[in-house]
């Protein structure tokens, strides 16, 4: 029988910006072999659905972004705490949107803990950024001993397929993976317009998307390129023991679908599991 989850409501007073300041905080337990979200606290327009297991004990859990999007001055926080021996999928219905500023940047802060023996997945749909918007965009996941992640990010520059093309001051986008306290790896990258189309940049793409694997080795690392080989725009290496997948597209399907193939192949050796896509991503 499914655990009821605590749930907080954050009041009016704790609004402390000009523009709204959205909050989620999720925790997760396993309770007689299966993971329940167990607390719950939330303000604003950042929510989740009830908990999904079409695959028994393990969460999928769908977060929903703010729905009339997000703009300059507006700022997201999202915590998800996966302790011990937990089994967490995490995955969104929609593109995360920020619209043009109003001259303010837009903030989004997520923070991903995994406990021992924990093990996350964290498999969002794309975060599109229109022309004129400015974001700054955290990820930073913390991963206690034999923690188990898999992710990715991916992010579409403007909507080529209306001829928009970004602009804007800048896009900041920092990515830290930390085992134990220490880091694995810690990224940092600032896309001005000029960078679309230079070839020390994105080339003429529209969109830059990363996947992060850990733990993993070199049999993960060539899983990874067997399966993209044919694709031109990606690579894969090894860092400080996080598989790390890079790829440029036009548009986010064709990514999504390279990505997915690698996540099937590597999830029966992470999470001793066949992969089971979330129903929603059929919709």
């Amino acid at each position: 029988m499914p655990v009821p989850s605590s749930l907080t409501v954050l009041s009016d007073k704790e609004q402390k910006f000009n523009a709204w300041h959205a909050k989620l905080s999720l925790g997760f337990e396993n309770r007689q072999a299966t993971t329940y979200l167990t607390d719950r606290s939330h303000y604003g327009p950042l929510l989740v659905q009830r908990p999904f297991y079409p695959e028994g004990p393990v969460c999928h859990v769908y977060l929903i972004h703010p729905p009339g999007g997000v703009i300059g001055g507006d700022e997201l926080e999202i915590k998800i705490d996966c302790r011990e021996d937990s089994e967490v999928l995490i995955t969104t219905p929609s593109a995360a949107k920020f619209y043009r500023s109003n001259g303010k940047t837009a903030y989004q802060d997520v923070l991903l803990k995994v406990a021992g023996n924990a093990v996350l997945e964290w498999l969002p749909q794309e975060t599109l950024l229109f022309k004129g918007a400015k974001v700054a965009s955290s990820l930073r996941i913390e991963l206690a001993e034999n923690a188990r992640f898999f992710g990715w990010e991916m992010v579409s520059f403007g909507r080529p397929a209306c001829d928009e093309i970004f602009s804007a001051d800048a896009a900041q986008i920092t990515i830290g993976i930390y085992s134990n306290g220490k880091p694995r790896l810690i990224e940092q990258i600032t896309v001005e317009s000029a960078m679309l189309d230079s070839l020390c940049g994105l080339g003429g793409h529209a969109l830059m998307a990363s996947l992060l694997a850990y733990p993993a080795g070199r049999a993960e690392l060539e899983k990874a390129c067997a399966i993209a080989d044919q694709y031109r725009f990606f690579g894969a290496t090894l860092i400080n023991g996080v598989l790390v997948g890079r790829m440029l597209g036009e548009q986010a399907e064709p990514v999504r679908k390279v990505f997915t193939l690698i996540w099937e192949a590597l999830r029966p050796g992470f999470n001793n599991r066949r992969a089971c896509k979330p129903r929603i991503w059929a919709t």
